[in-house]
């Protein structure tokens, strides 16, 4: 059965497979669990789905298809098949995730701007078009007239095809629901230890000795995995946002309007989502200031529909970010007994899925 307690009769203490953090990448792992059929026990410090899993923005968007790598693949790969994980989630449990390939829509300033987007037009025809028919093009009008500022844009519009967004909130409730009934979750339990073999030692004193444990408890993995892999590096870096609703609906078919760093966001219940800082010095993961006083202000300045729109929730998150900027799933301790899986920053809502297919696969127990 599915527990939130903080109770320690409540705990099967040799699970199959223990988690280490209940945001995206820990609901992922532990929806695969029910799917494999495993005993298994999730420990979330806090509350299910909250931390920088607890966004209101959810920007699924690629890097730009040139000097293609490893990491701009994993992305790829992620984008490309996170529709069908969604779809699938929705039907086993009828909640919906907000899920939409909108594609983005990015305001050109001027001339050299908009040759390096021709450049990643001509790049994305050929790294995208042979999985699936997306584009990244340079046009001289708006396509998104009343959304996107016409005065914004000096030098024209790029309009790519790939993008995608999300409600992180009901991906999170949807992950949650799914687990029900098939893993025992434990809130408000800190981890405070991690042995060799992966057994874990609760703050309230409990003891769990699961056959495998993955660690994804974000930027805080780095901390909790600093003696037992001393090679695994990262830091948290926050985040600030907000939440708008007009005063006449925004039509949520619109496309990610992105802009040397904020992102504009027409969700499905009329709410438009706005974002981000990137704060790597911060004392309060939880505060708001002015620096999204500027994103706010920005976002009013080219996006028409926000001009008059309250703003109706102010967030703030931390997210992790490995010191080579890729996400992480690696195994670690006695026999590869611990698999850490975070680090993966901005896409991290992308390839979460692919992130606990490779921690359980690192298990073997997929």
């Amino acid at each position: 059965m599915t527990v939130f307690s903080r109770s320690v009769e409540d705990l099967p203490r040799r699970p199959d497979l223990a988690i280490v953090g209940g945001g995206i990448v820990g609901l992922w792992c532990a929806e695969r669990a029910v799917r494999a059929g495993l005993s298994t026990v999730l420990v979330e410090a806090e509350r299910i789905g909250g931390g920088a899993s607890g966004g209101v923005v959810g920007a699924l968007m690629p890097h730009q298809p040139v000097n293609w790598s490893a990491k701009k693949q994993f992305q790829l790969d992620g984008l490309l098949s996170l529709g069908d994980e969604v779809a699938a989630l929705e039907a086993a449990t009828g909640l919906g995730c907000g899920y939409r390939r909108a594609g983005r829509l990015i305001p050109l300033k001027d001339q050299s701007q908009r040759e390096r987007n021709e450049s990643w037009g001509a790049g994305a025809a050929e790294c995208w078009a042979r999985r699936g028919d997306f584009a990244w093009q340079v046009l001289d009008g708006n396509p998104a007239h009343g959304w996107l500022a016409e005065e914004a844009a000096a030098s024209g519009f790029a309009l790519e095809t790939l993008s995608a967004r999300i409600s992180p909130r009901l991906l999170g409730a949807a992950l949650k629901a799914r687990i029900e009934g098939g893993v025992t979750v434990i809130e408000g339990v800190r981890v405070a230890d991690i042995s060799r073999d992966g057994g874990l030692r609760l703050g309230d004193g409990a003891a769990i000795r699961p056959g495998r444990t993955i660690v994804a408890a974000g930027y805080q993995s780095f901390g909790l995995l600093a003696a037992l892999a001393p090679s695994l590096k990262g830091q948290g870096v926050k985040g600030q946002a907000a939440l708008f609703r007009p005063l006449r609906p925004a039509d949520p078919s619109m496309p990610v309007i992105f802009d040397e760093g904020v992102y504009i966001i027409a969700h499905d219940d009329g709410t438009v989502a706005v974002g981000s800082t990137s704060e790597n010095d911060w004392q309060d993961a939880s505060s708001t200031d002015g620096r999204l006083n500027a994103v706010i202000e920005r976002a009013r300045a080219i996006c028409p529909v926000l001009r008059d729109a309250p703003v109706i929730e102010r967030w703030a998150g931390v997210r992790p970010k490995s010191d080579t900027r890729h996400p992480v799933v690696e195994a670690h301790g006695d026999s590869g007994r611990v698999i850490v899986a975070t680090g993966g920053f901005k896409i991290t809502l992308a390839v979460a899925h692919l992130m606990a297919d490779r921690a359980l696969a690192l298990a073997g127990l997929n």
